[in-house]
């Protein structure tokens, strides 16, 4: 009851589809392999499976690909602490055994440093009742996939009776990956937010289902497309391909997206650009350049920036409430 209570506080009312054909094996302990699409609810259901688990006196690893979503899994699983949940954090290159671990019942660890307690033959690993597997597809990583397929099978070696969790929205033989794991199977393409995909060229975009739409103003087609997604009351999220560009562009798509800014939106953003200043124990050239940039409304994201900075940009994109039928 504590945890539903919990779930209906954070604005959850009832499972979705997908999340109610999966959380009766994963609340029995068995094996799963969870195939859904971004945002279908995939997390919850690891959680809960370990919440379940925990509770009856047992020990969970959340392995994750990435540092920034290792940190976001963390502050989730920290609000279930409430209910006597101890979470700890475990993420970077450094090869140690890290005995501090062991106190917390659920730890979340990316997947480089899980290949490292494994083979510093941790004891607490054989205490494990519950392993989650996140972003499971990159297994067909060439850098990341060989750590994470032989984690993922050391882990089942030293520890056969646990239950495994492998979560992804991308995986197209996730039958293939349940059968190496021995677990349920659930698999669907069932989306809360209906998705559109499309392809841009010379000012329109040619989506899927054969419909056109036409991007207007912009003085390039980037700050074209982030124009015109502003104006429909969306949100944009722009990928690039290197560090360096995240910065570039979040300066140059502030000169368009500052004049777009209303009162209150400058205040509100002044805001966070003064948190981001006070979260830093020593000020940072580039805290510096990301706080002026949130000024102007974008902030760009990258491996560069420290836990607190990301942690901060990540939470108020989340917070912002575009309609929830904009792209």
């Amino acid at each position: 009851p504590r945890i539903v209570e919990m779930l209906k506080g954070q604005g959850s009312e009832e499972l979705y589809p997908p999340q109610a054909d999966a959380i009766g094996p994963a609340l029995l302990g068995e094996n799963l392999v969870l195939a859904i699409p971004t945002a279908s609810g995939k997390s919850l259901v690891a959680y809960l499976a370990i919440i379940a688990s925990v509770l009856r006196g047992g020990k969970a690893l959340y392995i994750v690909p990435l540092r920034a979503l290792a940190s976001e899994k963390y502050e989730d699983l920290k609000e279930f602490e409430r209910i006597g949940i101890k979470v700890g954090m475990s993420v970077g290159d450094y090869d140690s055994p890290d005995p501090s671990l062991e106190k917390f019942d659920v730890i979340v660890a990316t997947s480089e440093r899980a290949d490292s307690l494994l083979r510093h033959r941790i004891n607490w690993l054989q205490q494990l009742t519950v392993v989650v597997a996140d972003e499971v597809h990159l297994i067909n990583d060439a850098d990341r996939g060989p750590t994470l397929e032989v984690t993922l099978a050391k882990l089942r070696q030293v520890n056969p009776k646990a239950q495994v969790l492998a979560l992804s929205a991308t995986i197209k033989n996730s039958d293939q990956l349940a059968k190496w794991l021995e677990a349920e199977h659930v698999k669907s393409d069932w989306r809360p937010v209906p998705l559109k995909e499309g392809v841009y060229h010379d000012r329109l975009i040619h989506f899927a289902d054969r419909s056109v739409q036409e991007v207007k103003g912009g003085e390039d087609d980037i700050s074209g497309l982030v124009g015109d997604i502003m104006a429909s009351g969306g949100q944009a999220l722009v990928f690039v391909s290197t560090r360096r560009s995240t910065e570039a562009l979040a300066k140059a798509l502030g000169q368009q997206v500052k004049d777009k800014l209303n009162e209150k939106q400058r205040d509100q953003l002044a805001k966070i650009a003064d948190s981001l200043a006070a979260a830093q124990e020593e000020p940072t050239s580039m805290g510096a350049r990301l706080a002026k940039s949130i000024g102007n409304g974008v902030a760009f994201h990258n491996a560069g920036l420290t836990n607190a900075q990301r942690a901060i940009v990540e939470k108020e994109f989340l917070l912002q409430k575009p309609d929830e039928h904009q792209p």
